[in-house]
């Protein structure tokens, strides 16, 4: 049971990064000056069933993580299971407590930039707590093992085709789209540094080595 209490201890590490990392979601969504490819994605499909954003996010986590697992295989965590499970709730639920609408082009660009510091913040302090990946990650990662196509070109091919379906949806696409193609890595790189984190270097926990470590247990 080691491996399984040493996660639970990072756990508070992990849900911090899912509460900024859904704050910096929400803020550039309301910014309404473009978003990323995932969230152009949710969002026209938001727009188009009704449901909202943060549903949306969570019913296409189960159906990336169940294609990850079936289909390639991809190792799953605490993390990837909690990630599925709340970070939608926090993003409707910052949306309906935060409910200040920027007008100027001043207000629209500060939140958006405020937005993209705490949803690449975000993301880079929950994957450091190492309780494994996002549904999302999970799917570049599986397709990349099995295609034996670098990640470098997987993960790009998928976001492309997810903005163009979600514009076509009625995602909003604009210049923050651009700046955040563009800066989004680096300053996930920049946070890794700062929380002293290597993801080249340090493994993602998973389900299986819970199992693997007590196994005579379970044969009792």
């Amino acid at each position: 049971m080691n491996a399984f209490i040493e996660d639970i201890k990072r756990i508070p590490i992990l849900l911090l990064g899912f509460i900024i990392l859904s704050l910096g979601l929400m803020l550039t969504i309301r910014a309404n000056i473009g978003n990323t490819s995932w969230s152009v994605f949710h969002q026209g499909v938001s727009m188009q069933t009704g449901l909202s954003f943060g549903i949306v996010t969570q019913l296409f986590g189960v159906i990336f993580l169940i294609i990850s697992i079936v289909f390639l295989k991809t190792k799953i965590g605490i993390g990837t299971i909690l990630n599925v499970a709340i970070i939608g709730f926090i993003i409707d639920g910052s949306d309906l407590a935060y409910t200040f609408i920027p007008t100027t082009v001043i207000e629209k660009s500060l939140m958006f930039t405020v937005g993209i510091l705490f949803t690449t913040f975000g993301r880079a302090m929950y994957i450091s707590a190492r309780l494994g990946a996002g549904p999302r990650d999970g799917i570049f990662v599986g397709l990349s093992r099995v295609t034996k196509i670098d990640v470098k070109y997987v993960k790009p091919g998928i976001e492309l085709i997810v903005l163009v379906i979600g514009f076509f949806l009625g995602g909003v696409v604009g210049i923050g789209t651009l700046i955040s193609m563009i800066i989004s890595g680096y300053l996930v790189q920049f946070f890794f540094k700062l929380l002293q984190f290597d993801p080249k270097t340090e493994k993602q926990s998973n389900l299986l080595v819970y199992f693997k470590q007590n196994e005579k247990f379970f044969q009792k």
